[in-house]
C-alpha cells in the first residue's frame, strides 16, 4: 500500500510538471509569432508651402513680430497631426551671398539676412526638430532655395529659375487636389508666392494657414485681398 501510495505521489508530480513544461513551450511559441502591426497612414494627395520659416525672420536679424509664436504653433499642429493632410511638404528658404542686391549695404531696403552658410539662414528649430521627426511618415519633405544670385531680389520660390522650375514640374504632374500656403512674411514672400502660384494652379483650390503666418507689416492687406478676389480659402490648424 505504501509503495503504490508513494508510486501515485510521484507520477502526480510528474505529470504537473510536463504540465507546466507544455504551458511555458506555448508561450515561448505564442511570444516567437507575435508581430508588432504598424497603422499604415494613406496620405491625401494635397501640398504644404511653408514659406521661409528661417532663424533671421523669427529671432534674427529681420525678425517678426509674430514669427516665433507662428512657427511654434504650426510645429505643434503638425505634430499633433496636421501632417496628415499632406503627402508632400516643401520649406522655401532665402539663401543670400553676402552681396544680396536687398541689403541695406548694397542699396536695397533691408538688413542682411538669410545669408548662405548663417545660422539665420536656418529653419526655426521647433519646427525644424519636427520636420525631422516627419520624414519617417512623410517621404517627400523637401528644402527649396531662393534669392541666391547677388543681382536679383526673388520673394516667391517661383522667381528662382532652378528651384522655381522643378516645383512648377512637381505640381503640374503630380495633380495636387489642393495647395496649402503658410509662412514668413505676409506682406512679402507668402504674397508672392501666393499669386505666382495662381498663374498656373486654380485659385479655389489653393489656401492659407492663416493662423501660421506672420507678417512685417500687420497692418499691410495684400493677400487678404487677393484671397478675396480670388477666392481663395483660409483656414486654421
Amino acid at each position: 500500500m505504501k509503495r503504490n501510495f508513494i508510486g501515485a505521489i510521484v507520477l502526480i508530480a510528474a505529470l504537473a510538471f510536463a504540465g507546466c513544461n507544455n504551458k511555458k513551450q506555448k508561450e515561448e511559441v505564442k511570444e516567437e509569432t507575435t508581430e508588432t502591426v504598424v497603422e499604415e497612414v494613406k496620405l491625401p494627395n494635397r501640398m504644404l508651402i511653408i514659406v521661409d520659416p528661417q532663424i533671421d525672420f523669427t529671432t534674427g536679424s529681420l525678425a517678426t513680430a509674430k514669427g516665433p509664436e507662428s512657427m511654434d504653433y504650426l510645429a505643434k499642429a503638425l505634430d499633433k497631426g496636421a501632417w496628415k493632410n499632406y503627402s508632400w511638404i516643401i520649406v522655401t528658404q532665402d539663401a543670400h551671398p553676402a552681396n544680396h542686391c536687398s541689403f541695406v549695404e548694397q542699396g536695397g531696403v533691408f538688413p542682411p539676412h538669410c545669408v548662405q552658410g548663417t545660422e539665420g539662414m536656418n529653419v526655426y528649430p521647433a519646427l525644424q526638430e519636427v520636420l525631422n521627426a516627419l520624414t519617417q511618415n512623410i517621404p517627400d519633405i523637401h528644402y527649396m532655395q531662393k534669392g541666391d544670385l547677388a543681382e536679383k531680389e526673388e520673394f516667391s520660390i517661383f522667381q528662382n529659375e532652378k528651384s522655381g522650375e522643378k516645383l512648377s514640374t512637381i505640381i503640374k504632374e503630380l495633380g495636387f487636389e489642393g495647395i496649402d500656403v503658410c509662412g514668413i512674411a505676409t506682406d512679402y514672400c507668402v504674397y508672392e508666392t501666393t499669386k505666382d502660384l495662381m498663374a498656373f494652379y486654380p485659385a479655389n483650390q489653393i489656401r492659407i494657414v492663416t493662423n501660421c503666418l506672420a507678417a512685417v507689416d500687420d497692418n499691410d492687406t495684400k493677400l487678404a485681398d487677393l484671397m478675396k478676389e480670388n477666392g481663395i480659402q483660409g483656414i486654421e490648424f
